[in-house]
């Protein structure tokens, strides 16, 4: 017994080590770069050291006043921890601090604490807690002030420690979204809830409502002590943005700033010249000159500013952290901006598509992003959009045809939209036309006839799959498969028998464009004469419904290698449908959301999170997320077997499952950054 479970032990160790390896060697991001950008923090002894944090748990850094950025770890073990605050300790450039809340029903979250500038971190106090704001005292970094959902809590020994320091059950003290200390006495502390401002002058021990001349109801956001004017406040609430210059006892609403830009999610004072005061707001960036007397707008209203940061002596940088955007760069005090994403990977890819002729030709469909389909034709050196016609709502699912015809996609609303390229301004536009199964029967090939437009009707059926086989295209419907042979432009069904009027969830083609598969219900069929006859196979009943299906061959004989991604994980067949095994050690038997075969190599995404590789056919399989590389990938794409398989993550962009580096990309899961000799 002891000898099996050392042996089990090592087995474990070998693949763990493996796991690492792979993640190093084979995904590497490819773009495209920005996504959103939760906050921004600075090393006080060097503010070209710059933090940036996501609401993945992510942390980023840059060491060039966020010319260029590194992933370099995650806080927690959580893909939904909201990253509030990235404080650094002025003692000791590689000591970080970051406070999080987690996005699920149930409130979560914590404080962490790295000593290695941020590529790994630690839990330090308030497990559990939804931290929503954080401040360190200025003269004492040993002293941390939380603000979470709870109330207000204090360490005094770097988080070794915490007192909560608010009254237990007050109604009105909780839920606190932001914090902020006297610079002069960090007794001195305010906390801005989700309803007026509260303050306490002696370390806790008593609080009051300070709302005087605020509008009643208003959340407070943000909330700034003037380093340099003593008892001038600032306060950023939904009613607007407010200054008291006698410690918050009388508010005056600050004028300038227009009713749609009021919910100003941080204020930030010029370190070198304190009258310049910058206000994010949902709206734009502001700009005061004069301590918040007048206010000008520095870039478009469209941009929702979650962060601003100064990284430069000179006041002359500004950074900011845009919903959408990513981050965008200003070296003239905010005249002007310009992107600053190189090596800030955080896009929501929902679809992904490959050109089967160009394998470094991808399409993929974003989500919160400014556009919502974007297109590589270099492996991800750069990205332009696909546009306009189609909005992410709009699309199920997204395919790539033979060159002419390009990409295709499925429509949430039913039916296929087509990138047209034929005018001057290419565009989706709706397509194909289904023909009546009346004209079409006795004939595979719906007829071309003068009467076309009328013994058809559009295509409005839902799409749940398509492949293409040479002139032949399929595509699975809720109402049966249907071939095309004119490049989608019409549509019949592919027989008179079951298989063109069952509902079919899924289709795939073999390497060479036969044999044909697609599975209906439980059972799986195919196809060697383009669907006119098919020989049904059965899978076993514990695999439940399929959803992805795959062809490949077997590398050392030639014979088929059917893959079938099913709810209880996936299933393999070595001889054409007729005998089926759960696939080999190492990868869960979960719902499979996607697979992906490159040669020997086979990539599965399961629903529960995780990217997991096989090298021997689906043999053995390595989980290939981890460390940094985590969460959900909810597509991949073979670009017609070209030894590389893409990768599309929630919340990390696209990913090259490959051999080797791309030039200029950073290896995902080696990061390197702040604090790296």
């Amino acid at each position: 017994m002891k000898r099996d479970m050392a042996r089990t032990f090592a087995v474990v160790l070998v693949l763990a080590f493996a796991s690492l390896q792979l993640s190093a060697q084979l995904m590497h991001p490819i773009g495209p770069t920005g996504g959103d950008v939760l906050s921004l923090g600075q090393d006080p002894t060097n503010p070209k050291r710059v933090f940036l944090g996501t609401a993945d748990g992510h942390v980023f850094g840059s060491e060039d006043a966020g010319a260029r950025w590194q992933l370099l770890g995650r806080t927690g073990s959580r893909n939904d921890s909201v990253v509030t605050a990235i404080l650094v300790d002025p003692r000791d450039p590689h000591a970080l601090f970051a406070s999080t809340w987690t996005r699920d029903a149930i409130a979560g979250g914590g404080v962490y604490r790295s000593a290695d500038g941020g590529r790994t971190w630690e839990a330090a106090g308030l497990a559990g807690q939804a931290v929503r704001a954080l401040a360190m005292a200025s003269g004492s970094p040993d002293t941390l002030v939380a603000g979470t959902l709870d109330g207000v809590y204090r360490t005094r020994d770097a988080g070794g420690s915490w007192q909560r320091i608010s009254p237990v059950g007050d109604a009105e003290l909780r839920n606190i979204d932001s914090i902020a200390l006297d610079p002069a006495n960090p007794d001195v502390i305010y906390a801005g809830t989700f309803h007026l401002p509260w303050k306490t002058a002696d370390g806790g021990r008593t609080w009051h409502s300070i709302h005087s001349g605020m509008i009643d109801d208003s959340d407070v956001m943000s909330i700034l002590v003037d380093r340099t004017q003593p008892g001038r406040v600032f306060a950023s609430a939904c009613s607007g943005i407010y200054r008291s210059d006698n410690g918050g006892e009388l508010w005056q609403k600050v004028q300038g700033i227009p009713y749609a830009s009021r919910r100003t999610l941080e204020i930030l004072q010029d370190a070198k010249h304190p009258e310049i005061v910058f206000a994010a707001t949902t709206e734009g960036l502001w700009k005061s000159p004069d301590a918040g007397s007048t206010w000008s707008r520095l870039t478009s209203e469209d941009w929702e500013i979650a962060a601003v940061a100064l990284p430069s002596a000179d006041s002359g940088r500004v950074l900011v952290g845009v919903e959408q955007r990513g981050v965008l760069v200003s070296d003239d005090g905010g005249q002007t901006f310009a992107p600053s994403n190189e090596g800030f990977f955080h896009r929501q890819v929902l679809a992904l598509a490959a050109d089967p002729d160009d394998s470094a030709h991808l399409l993929i469909a974003l989500a919160n992003a400014p556009e919502s389909l974007m297109e590589t034709t270099d492996g991800g050196g750069t990205w332009t959009p696909v546009g306009p016609g189609l909005s992410v709502a709009d699309i199920r699912a997204i395919y790539g045809s033979s060159s002419p015809n390009g990409w295709w996609a499925a429509l949430s609303s039913g039916g296929l939209a087509s990138y047209d390229h034929s005018g001057s301004k290419p565009m989706w536009i709706q397509a194909g036309r289904v023909m009546s199964r009346q004209l079409a029967a006795g004939s595979h090939v719906p007829p071309r006839t003068t009467g076309l437009a009328s013994a058809s009707r559009p295509f409005d059926l839902s799409v749940n799959g398509m492949a293409f086989a040479g002139s032949d295209w399929f595509v699975a419907t809720d109402r049966g498969l249907l071939i095309s042979r004119d490049s989608g432009a019409t549509w019949s069904p592919s027989t008179e028998g079951p298989m063109g009027k069952l509902p079919v969830q899924c289709v795939g083609v073999g390497p060479h464009g036969k044999p044909l598969w697609a599975a209906s219900l439980r059972d799986i069929a195919e196809s060697d004469d383009s669907g006119r006859t098919w020989t049904w196979h059965t899978l076993p009943r514990e695999a439940g419904e399929v959803l992805q299906i795959d062809v490949t061959e077997d590398a050392a004989s030639g014979a088929q290698v059917v893959l079938a991604g099913t709810r209880n994980g996936l299933y393999i067949s070595r001889d054409s449908g007729y005998t089926w095994r759960a696939t080999g050690f190492g990868l869960p038997q979960t719902p499979l959301r996607a697979i992906a075969v490159s040669e020997s190599t086979f990539v599965a995404s399961m629903k529960t999170g995780g990217l997991y590789i096989s090298h021997d056919e689906g043999r053995s399989w390595i989980l290939l997320t981890t460390g940094l590389i985590q969460g959900d990938f909810p597509a991949l794409a073979d670009p017609g077997g070209k030894a590389i398989i893409y990768a599309g993550s929630a919340t990390d962009g696209a990913f090259a499952i490959g051999r080797t580096e791309p030039s200029g990309n950073s290896l995902a899961g080696q990061p390197q950054g702040p604090g790296t000799n």
